[in-house]
């Protein structure tokens, strides 16, 4: 008797949490068909919900949490196609739909990087990009990653010559202009959002802005 006691409460688990992910996979499938709507340049979107928000997204006038991958996303005024990581909590069900907080992280490839910085030997090098300077190459002129006025662009940090570093303060302003216009790419925020923050890995350019109480047709018709 105590090992059919014991199958009971183990099924009984079964069967909740079958029917806990046949719930998440549906309240996931709409999710991504509303990004295809808003966002129809959008190719290879996947949303998911966590399991333990499931029995207030239910019965709640919200949904508290969701996150959405796009493997990539045409950009409206730009020829970057970045993969956006989106991270969206406390949506309202109700039409039209308000996110009370949004979080995207727009990710340019590598590659991109590197061949749009107008840079004939640019590579990555941690959370810089280095090319070479001077006379045959000898030196290393160091970039990082910035936002202003709607435009990427790289600003130089210092110049590594014969394994020394000099300050882009100690160098000429010229030189400084030359590598900001060589580099500068328009990309504008989504309407009603900001930039938080531009960091550079081996993985590409990461851009992640953010919003409050935001209308998700913005994100697509301005972004």
């Amino acid at each position: 008797m105590k090992n059919k006691s014991r199958i009971v409460p183990i099924a009984l688990v079964a069967v909740l949490a079958t029917g806990a992910i046949t719930v998440e996979k549906t309240i996931s499938s709409r999710i991504t068909t509303r990004v295809y709507e808003v966002m129809p340049r959008a190719s290879d979107v996947t949303a998911s919900v966590p399991l333990f928000d499931l029995p207030g997204n239910i019965v709640g006038d919200s949904i508290k949490s969701v996150h959405i991958n796009v493997a990539e996303y045409e950009l409206k005024e730009s020829t970057f196609k970045p993969s956006l990581a989106i991270h969206a909590r406390n949506i309202s069900k109700a039409q039209p739909n308000l996110i009370g907080t949004l979080d995207v992280t727009a990710t340019i490839p590598a590659a991109t990087i590197t061949q749009l910085a107008d840079f004939s030997d640019a590579q990555i090098v941690g959370n810089t990009l280095q090319v070479s300077v001077g006379s045959g190459g000898l030196g290393t002129a160091i970039l990082v990653p910035k936002y202003s006025g709607n435009q990427i662009y790289f600003e130089l940090q210092g110049v590594s010559l014969f394994g020394n570093e000099i300050p882009a303060d100690s160098l000429p302003a010229e030189i400084k202009d030359q590598i900001k216009s060589k580099s500068v790419r328009t990309l504008k925020a989504p309407q009603g959002m900001t930039v938080k923050s531009i960091s550079l890995s081996s993985e590409g350019l990461a851009l992640t802005i953010h919003g409050t109480n935001f209308r998700p047709a913005k994100l697509g018709s301005t972004f």
